[in-house]
């Protein structure tokens, strides 16, 4: 009877290799090379595994794409919750402006991942799992409990995300000023949608 291999389907689990993991480790790679340095062998040897452990998450650099672009949002759990407690208009523009800020930072630290997002931006992405959806969730829900009605508050948030990464893709430059004059105008302009709608 042949002797079976010490390394089974379940392996990946016993090296501590998760979503979470490899989400990490693609993107400290993303942040030293961009996203098109992004590699299967180089997240594996980062994890310090075999790159074929890789393939019990994902099955080919398509895949790894997609996994993060689900869960790049980790660090912005706390925008999640806070999204949970608003209780005005003003409130959620303050926090989308800050939100905004931090995701432009976030984006000029991982060269390529805006265009990632966006090119992989559809209206159903709340619907999936990870970081992501659960980040659109709370703030497409935020808008619903401060009066917005569904089919409104889904446009509006895309139309919020969508501005953020185009103009994120768009600026070439680290003009903060130029971002952030282009974003108060955005959020005026938003503001007066939101009280049409709540009153």
């Amino acid at each position: 009877m042949p002797k079976k291999s010490a390394r089974t389907v379940s392996s990946h689990a016993a090296v501590g290799i998760t979503v979470s993991a490899i989400t990490d480790a693609a993107l400290a790679i993303i942040r030293a090379v961009g996203v098109d340095g992004l590699t299967m062998r180089g997240v594996a040897e980062r994890l310090g595994v075999r790159a074929p452990t890789l393939y019990h998450h994902v099955h080919n650099k398509a895949d790894l794409l997609d996994l993060v672009a689900r869960n790049a949002f980790d660090e912005f759990a706390a925008d999640e919750t806070a999204y949970e407690n608003l209780a005005t208009i003003d409130e959620w523009l303050d926090l989308t402006r800050t939100g905004s800020l931090e995701i432009r930072a976030f984006y000029a630290d991982h060269p390529g991942l805006a265009g990632l997002i966006q090119a992989t931006a559809t209206p159903a992405r709340d619907r999936g799992d990870g970081s992501r959806a659960a980040l659109i969730r709370a703030q497409i829900e935020s808008l619903e409990r401060l009066g917005v009605p569904d089919p409104q508050a889904r446009q509006l948030f895309e139309v919020t995300a969508r501005w953020t990464l185009a103009a994120v893709v768009a600026d070439t430059t680290i003009d903060t000023d130029l971002f952030d004059d282009g974003l108060s105008l955005f959020l005026a302009g938003l503001k007066a949608r939101l009280v049409e709608l709540t009153t």
